[in-house]
C-alpha cells in the first residue's frame, strides 16, 4: 500500500519534470522576442475587436434620422431650391433655412466644421453652402445629382 506523502512527493516531482522544461522554453521565447509579432497582432485585433463594439453601441444609441435620410432630404431640398425663382421670396427663404438647416445637421453628424449658424446673409451665405456641400462631397456624402453636367 502507498503512503499518501509518497503519492504527493511523486506528483511533485512529475510536476516539476513537465513544468520547468515548459517554463525555461517558454522564457527564452519571450526573452528573445520570438513572440512579439504575435503578440502585437492579438493587441491589434483585441483593439480592432473593441471599436468595432463601440461602433455598434453608438449605432444603437443613434437618435434622430439616420444619415442616409438627411442626405436624401438633402438633395430633394437642393432641386427644389434650384427651381424656385418663381416662388414668393418668403417661400424661397423658407427653402433656402431648411435647406442650411440639413446641411448644418449633415455637418454635425459627420463632425465637419460649417459657419452656417452664423448671421451670414447674401453672397457669404451661399459660398459657405457651396463650401459645405464640397466638404461634405469629399468625405463621400454625394450631395448633387451627378446625371447633369459631369462624366459618368
Amino acid at each position: 500500500m502507498m503512503d499518501k506523502y509518497q503519492v504527493v512527493l511523486g506528483a511533485v516531482a512529475v510536476a516539476i519534470m513537465v513544468l520547468v522544461p515548459i517554463l525555461c522554453v517558454i522564457g527564452y521565447d519571450l526573452l528573445t522576442g520570438r513572440w512579439d509579432e504575435s503578440m502585437k497582432a492579438l493587441h491589434q485585433r483585441r483593439a480592432a475587436a473593441q471599436e468595432r463594439k463601440r461602433g455598434l453601441r453608438a449605432l444603437r444609441r443613434q437618435q434622430g434620422l439616420p444619415l442616409e435620410q438627411v442626405v436624401a432630404n438633402l438633395r430633394r431640398l437642393r432641386l427644389v431650391v434650384g427651381k424656385d425663382a418663381t416662388r414668393s421670396a418668403a417661400h424661397q427663404i423658407g427653402n433656402r433655412l431648411a435647406y442650411d438647416r440639413l446641411l448644418a445637421q449633415a455637418c454635425q453628424m459627420l463632425e465637419i466644421e460649417h459657419e452656417l449658424g452664423c448671421e451670414s446673409v447674401g453672397m457669404e451665405r451661399d459660398i459657405e453652402r457651396v463650401r459645405v456641400e464640397a466638404e461634405l462631397e469629399r468625405v463621400g456624402v454625394q450631395v448633387s445629382d451627378r446625371r447633369f453636367g459631369q462624366a459618368a
